[in-house]
């Protein structure tokens, strides 16, 4: 007999503080996968890390990518405003995703 307490995740809407916390990370998911499908070739290794109030900050791969990042953070934030729900991020935070670097 199915275990039918298992669903698939994207159906899921509890209520509450839980059901809030799903859908911020459906949104976050949809929006970086956005932001990957925009970026050119050289800042291929970014993705979107966390969003607050009017700033986002985004993961590295690795240093060399991190660099190429900051040193075109105005191309980037011109980028991520173009994303529909990321329009009015104004600062970009760059940082390299230490659980990728070994």
């Amino acid at each position: 007999m199915q275990d039918k307490t298992k669903e698939n995740p994207t159906n899921f809407s509890p209520k509450g503080s839980l059901g809030l916390l799903f859908e911020k990370a459906k949104s976050h998911n949809r929006l970086n996968a956005l932001l990957m499908k925009d970026l050119p070739k050289e800042l291929a290794g970014l993705s979107l890390c966390l969003i607050e109030d009017k700033k986002a900050c985004l993961a590295a791969k690795n240093s060399a990518v991190a660099f190429r990042a900051k040193k075109q953070k105005s191309k980037l934030l011109s980028i991520i405003n173009k994303i529909d729900g990321l329009a009015d991020i104004e600062i970009l935070s760059i940082s390299i995703d230490e659980k990728n670097t070994s």
